[in-house]
């Protein structure tokens, strides 16, 4: 058993304290929780959140939080708003500035043995330019340069400064993570790094117990589920095209979308381009509360999140955990998290017949779903779990710890 550490953890956002999704802040929380619960001596410093009064979940009230102030001052934003691109940088190298400066209070106060960050947000690179003594490892998540490629854009000026930067970050790291075998293969592409930089720790999440899971279901009228932001990436374009193609074979399937639609321009799109009998079987929901989230994942029957790429894929675990059949992508991290044919299917990224072929597949054949849906869960508790994920991150920690101890 790992001795009892003392880890920071940078993060822009910790979800129940300053966020309500996104899989950075998940992952923390989790990380977090886990660490604390292994008996590990855990502060998470972090953005303020904007609500002071809003209580911590159950989960995190035995973790210590140490924050800054992520607004810029307004001399400097005053200076930089003649463009919005300087703007940005701005705001990123003060965000560094003031995340530096709220671990030399935390860490003066008691060192850490070692500190997780994540290169998303760029805020470890002002501690990082710095001589430091306590022992940095950044997880490397859907890169900069990747968000803009998987959403089809061309990169401005200001974003491959951002690029250039987190390249640097990554560099001046004393050791480096991420989840998943494949995107380790295209960071280091990417950024020219060799492949034995990378250590492989997958997410872990807490599981709901297993007595709340298969509820009763109309089999006759199966409920798909979507969680994810409306955004080419996620192919949130490719499932609305799927979705009238499964109807016309299976008039009775229900569709759930839950995700920020800016403008409900998807979903104004699809009721002007769809029969109202389609419209009537499609729900938009919007953002929803984590308890909400966790509600429609136990409801459903099967889950789909159709995206071109993802790193890891955070949505394909909780779905499996709640024992449901996952659909994803032959893309990055995904098969990965899914095992395809045992608990869940693939289709071909951006393509909307196979797309339709899974979901008609499961909706058509509930013995199958539900095999997979039991195999799903069983996969979560092997590999997805708070506690792998805690135990796994203090080995790696106290290796990282012990190497850089001994190099100097």
């Amino acid at each position: 058993m790992t001795a009892k550490l003392k880890i920071g953890l940078l993060t822009p956002a910790c979800r129940g304290f300053n966020a309500l999704d996104g899989g950075i802040a998940s992952h923390f929380a989790d990380l977090a929780a886990g660490l604390t619960e292994s008996g590990h001596d855990v502060r998470v410093i972090t953005a303020a959140p904007s609500d002071p009064a809003a209580g911590l979940p159950a989960e995190l009230a035995k973790v210590r939080f140490v924050t800054f102030d992520p607004q810029m001052p307004r001399w400097l934003d005053r200076l930089t708003a003649v463009r919005w691109q300087l703007h940005a940088l701005a705001g990123l190298w003060w965000r560094g500035r003031a995340a530096a400066r709220a671990v030399a209070a935390a860490s003066r106060e008691e060192p850490f043995d070692v500190i997780e960050t994540t290169s998303s947000g760029l805020l470890a690179r002002g501690y990082l330019s710095q001589p430091h003594s306590m022992p940095v490892v950044t997880r490397v998540s859907t890169t900069a340069a990747q968000l803009v490629d998987h959403n089809c854009s061309r990169p401005r000026w200001v974003e491959r400064m951002e690029q250039h930067w987190e390249r640097q970050l990554a560099c001046r790291s004393d050791s480096l993570l991420t989840h998943t075998l494949h995107h380790r293969e295209e960071v280091c592409r990417q950024w020219g790094l060799g492949l034995e930089q990378f250590g492989i720790i997958p997410h872990g999440i807490a599981l709901p117990p297993r007595e709340e899971l298969f509820v009763p279901r109309d089999n006759a009228a199966p409920e798909v589920l979507f969680v994810g932001r409306f955004e080419h990436r996620k192919g949130i374009d490719v499932l609305l095209a799927a979705i009238p193609l499964v109807l016309a074979a299976h008039p009775q399937v229900r569709f759930t979308l839950i995700g920020q639609d800016n403008g409900d321009y998807w979903q104004q799109r699809f009721r002007a381009e769809n029969s109202t009998a389609d419209q009537a079987r499609v729900q938009f929901v919007g953002a929803v509360s984590a308890e909400a989230l966790q509600a429609a994942y136990r409801r459903c029957d099967v889950f789909v999140a159709p995206s071109r790429y993802e790193s890891f894929g955070l949505i394909y675990v909780e779905a499996m955990a709640w024992g449901k059949p996952a659909i994803g992508c032959r893309a990055g991290g995904i098969p990965e998290v899914i095992a395809e044919n045992e608990t869940g299917l693939l289709a071909e990224p951006g393509d909307i017949i196979t797309l339709r072929d899974c979901i008609l597949d499961l909706v058509n054949h509930p013995e199958r779903r539900g095999q997979m849906g039991q195999a799903a869960r069983a996969r979560t508790e092997l590999h997805f779990s708070r506690t792998m994920l805690a135990r796994r991150s203090a080995e790696f920690y106290a290796e990282v710890a012990a190497s850089v101890k001994h190099a100097s």
